[in-house]
């Protein structure tokens, strides 16, 4: 089980800890959900993890090495001239993966008829064409092809229509019933989260200030409406 136990961290030149006595485990039959305010330090979490950041303070146990690791970061630019089966190709070629020409169809099996008829659709559509959560459907979809023992996204389901984001939680689901595999993800949006098996955590102002089951969130604060229970969380 991946963990970790005390992270502390402060940037260069500030007063203050960004990262407060961070202490998690995650599951990896579960997606592992980081929730929280933009600022909260979710995005410095996972960049402690990779190693953009060196570490200041605490442990961590059983992280994988870099090449073990795929990790999606916000904002990565893509051309909006090239094809979705462009983008398949260049996510292939980095894994060393061979990539067939043709359909998709015939070397990427997504084992859901209705994901493998858009993966068909988006194969010959440039991708400023597609809409932005088919867009992100497409990158996640394609990255979880590779083989990696830790994956993190980070907010993969921002600015989307509720269609996509369901799509990508459950694409990111069926990834943790491969064995081995260790799935993370930050996001502001949680009512996908009762329709996936999750583990949460809620960070606010570098801590974190709830974890457990999704059910259990809820519960703690005695709403069925996980914007309220959220609302709640940081604000206690």
């Amino acid at each position: 089980m991946i963990s970790m136990k005390g992270i502390n961290y402060r940037y260069p030149k500030s007063k203050n800890n960004v990262l407060k006595d961070i202490s998690m485990s995650f599951d990896e039959d579960k997606v592992n959900v980081i929730a929280g305010l933009n600022g909260a330090g979710k995005t410095t979490l996972f960049d402690l993890i990779t190693g953009v950041y060196p570490k200041q303070a605490g442990e961590f146990h059983n992280i994988p090495t870099m090449d073990e690791i795929l990790y999606q970061i916000q904002g990565a630019f893509l051309s909006l001239m090239i094809l979705g089966k462009d983008y398949a190709r260049l996510v292939y070629k980095i894994s060393g993966k061979k990539f067939k020409k043709g359909s998709p169809s015939s070397f990427i099996d997504l084992g859901d008829q209705r994901e493998n008829e858009l993966l068909e659709k988006l194969w010959w559509r440039e991708i400023g064409q597609m809409s932005v959560g088919e867009r992100r459907w497409l990158y996640v979809t394609l990255l979880s092809q590779l083989d990696r023992k830790m994956y993190l996204f980070d907010e993969p389901t921002s600015a989307i229509d509720p269609s996509s984001r369901l799509k990508i939680c459950k694409r990111l689901e069926r990834l943790t019933k491969e064995p081995g595999k260790t799935v993370i993800m930050s996001s502001h949006h949680l009512h996908e989260l009762e329709f996936i098996a999750c583990k949460l955590f809620v960070m606010n102002n570098g801590r974190i200030t709830f974890q457990g089951s999704y059910h259990e969130f809820l519960a703690t604060y005695d709403t069925t409406n996980p914007d309220i229970a959220f609302d709640h969380c940081i604000n206690l």
